[in-house]
């Protein structure tokens, strides 16, 4: 039995023993709290839309395109925060930063049920996309602070995978709460929905201020021995940049990294548009498809998105490199757009389109894990463009649907898909170009962080030496990185 136990260990944690003891803690404290937050965050988005079906725009009066308004102020505000959001986690510790996120959007969550007009719900949605906006890019800047090159994607891959189970299983909660708790209390089934949901993510935050390490450099996690928290600093090495000053500027807008990589996952949204905005929905209602058929069977694609994102991420962090697999994911782009622009002849090329075209939700996972790979050299360039990569794909996919995928073409959206085939191609010669990149900068050592022997670290088949302890001195401390040069 224990050796069996052994084999298991090794096989989801490494041969290392050292790898071993701080990874088997970690997957059980840092990446359950991301993942439920992010699952928390997709039911509590899907919330407004079932409230505002279910009363809520009747009771509070919603007016034309006001319901519109709400998601825009929304969305505007989040994408804009995003930056300022992972930049502020480099100078104070995530912990407090998360946790008193989580804790705003949850309360601003609560207190819509009390309102009476709709102009304060939308601008609620604007205050709390302020505070959500550190969930999805922060969580990925804190899990790329922790994990190696070959270990990064699938941990990114399972928190992304939880967002997709919760807009899966947003609905499906909504529709229960619904149907239990409508008139409970003298409330109306749409305030009951605010109430739960909250609820239901504040102890989450409150299991966050108890299990988020904050950085390794921290050195704060309480379950975490002396040993393990000096590996963990020593393992990935130090950033070569890492102080807030003029120079910022200058590394980050003059770097490659800033531009190209937030460049093609800004492609990748525009193509998966034709996976939103109830496309599938409107194509299977054209061809006499039930209601019930309409609303179970695009989530088959959320099942793919699933499926793919967990294999790529592995795929690509067994081979410590990310370009092989994202040539595939651009492929799938084509392949799968090429169909649906050829308007097939029978239902199931548009099924075979539409699922397989699911798959290509991995880049959420692999290319955020590329990004933290060519940039943790960087404090600071690693923290912007992690921020950047998610407001510049906003900054595109909230006008995009209303030309390519206007609801007045429904069913006939070719114009969407051919505009999908374009984008989706579009990624292949700009994959080319960063696997260049990178390839050429890590030969000329400009890019991997630096470990306590001056080598380059974070990568396995490099041996890693850990300096000895002494009295009052800290195991496995590399060079250049200090929490008073944090500033916390």
């Amino acid at each position: 039995m224990a050796s069996v136990r052994r084999k298991l260990a090794i096989g989801l944690w490494g041969p290392d023993d050292r790898d071993r003891a701080l990874l088997s803690k970690l997957d059980v404290t840092l990446l359950p709290y991301f993942s439920l937050i992010w699952f928390l965050f997709g039911v509590t988005r899907a919330s407004y839309s079932s409230a505002y079906i279910s009363g809520m725009k009747e009771a509070l009066g919603f007016q034309g395109k006001e319901y519109n308004y709400m998601s825009t102020a929304y969305l505007v505000v989040y994408a804009v925060c995003q930056i300022p959001g992972t930049s502020l986690l480099t100078i104070v510790r995530p912990r407090y930063v998360f946790v008193t996120a989580n804790l705003t959007w949850s309360v601003l969550t609560l207190i819509t049920y009390k309102m009476t007009h709709a102009w304060q719900v939308i601008l609620l949605n604007a205050i709390e996309g302020g505070f959500s906006a550190v969930a999805y890019v922060g969580a990925h800047f804190v899990l790329g602070s922790w994990y190696k090159r070959s270990e990064l994607g699938i941990r990114a891959a399972v928190f992304c995978v939880f967002g997709h189970i919760g807009t899966m299983a947003g609905g499906w909660i909504q529709a229960g709460l619904l149907e239990s708790l409508a008139g409970k209390g003298g409330l109306p089934a749409w305030k009951w929905i605010f109430i739960i949901v909250s609820v239901m993510t504040i102890p989450v935050a409150l299991f966050g201020w108890i299990f988020i390490p904050d950085l390794p450099v921290h050195r704060a996690a309480w379950f975490l021995n002396r040993e393990q928290k000096g590996h963990a600093i020593a393992r990935l090495g130090a950033p070569r940049e890492e102080s807030w000053d003029v120079s910022v500027f200058k590394r980050v807008l003059l770097s490659w990294q800033f531009w190209l990589l937030p460049f093609i996952f800004m492609l990748y949204s525009l193509c998966v548009q034709m996976l939103q905005n109830n496309v599938m929905a409107y194509w299977m209602a054209s061809r006499g498809y039930t209601t019930i058929q309409q609303n179970d069977y695009p989530t088959g694609v959320y099942a793919t998105a699933i499926l793919g994102t967990v294999f790529y991420a592995v795929i690509s962090d067994r081979l410590q490199s990310r370009w092989e697999v994202s040539i595939a994911i651009g492929l799938t782009f084509v392949i799968g757009s090429s169909i649906l622009v050829s308007s097939p002849s029978s239902d199931g090329g548009y099924f075979v389109a539409f699922y397989l075209l699911g798959t290509t939700f991995a880049p959420q996972a692999v290319w955020y894990s590329w990004m933290a790979d060519v940039t943790g050299h960087d404090f600071q360039l690693r923290a912007i463009t992690t921020g950047f990569m998610n407001s510049f794909d906003f900054a595109f996919v909230t006008w995009w649907p209303l030309i390519f995928y206007p609801a007045t073409a429904a069913p006939n959206f070719h114009k969407g898909y051919v505009a999908s085939l374009v984008t989706g191609a579009l990624t292949l010669p700009f994959i080319g170009l960063i696997a260049h990149l990178e390839h050429r900068d890590r030969k000329r050592d400009v890019i991997g962080r630096v470990a306590a022997d001056g080598s380059v670290a974070g990568t396995d088949h490099l041996e890693q030496s850990e300096p000895e302890d002494g009295p009052g001195k800290a195991a496995g401390v590399p060079v250049n990185i200090r929490a008073d040069e944090l500033n916390v």
